[in-house]
């Protein structure tokens, strides 16, 4: 449970954080400078024993449904305290598409393309050309564990091989609602 809370309070900023800012008497937007690709760039982000965690949400709106229905998924990630090149990244992604139910809220076998901004700078394409969905079960909950497999494909760290492993909490009271979002924990996650 207090694993839950954790991730559901490190991402309850996503929201905040992901959004548009803007400098003080102006309209614009805060712009970052943008690394150069390094070729070399590569990281390891993982859930630590002193409570550091990967953690991700897929906000769905419409929620999924007992009886199932057409819902547009926005995957979010936030990845902080990791080693090699970078040490966090906060990520929103464009919306997609799927039909889903509040057993089954991921589709069984997909793809995704997923561009990372580490806080270096540095951006990474990341093509993931299996994700895998399956159920576990833990005392009386069923979560859903995303495994990832994929390969860079613009940016920094190109043509290096990445690996993505997320366990998401059910859907719970999220069932039948306007809009439902579902956390996780990723226990790990490596560009090398």
């Amino acid at each position: 449970m207090r694993r839950i809370s954790t991730a559901l309070a490190a991402l309850a900023a996503i929201s905040t954080a992901l959004l548009p800012t803007t400098a003080a008497g102006t309209d614009r937007p805060t712009v970052r400078t943008a690394a150069a690709p390094n070729p070399n760039f590569t990281v390891h982000c993982f859930t630590t024993l002193s409570g550091v965690q990967q953690t991700e949400s897929w906000l769905f709106q419409p929620g999924p449904t007992t009886a199932g229905r057409t819902v547009s998924a926005t995957h979010r990630t936030s990845y902080r305290g990791c080693s090699g090149s970078a040490s966090s990244t906060l990520n929103q992604n464009a919306p997609v598409i799927w039909d889903s139910t509040c057993q089954d809220p991921f589709p069984g076998f997909s793809t995704e393309t997923v561009t990372y901004t580490w806080d270096t700078g540095d951006t990474t394409t990341v093509e993931y050309r299996q994700v895998v969905a399956t159920h576990e079960a833990g005392g009386n909950l069923i979560r859903t564990r995303m495994k990832s497999n994929g390969v860079v494909t613009a940016g920094s760290g190109l043509g290096k091989t990445v690996t993505r492993s997320t366990l998401f909490d059910p859907v719970g009271s999220g069932c039948n609602r306007d809009t439902t979002e579902v956390f996780g924990v990723t226990g790990d996650f490596s560009i090398a």
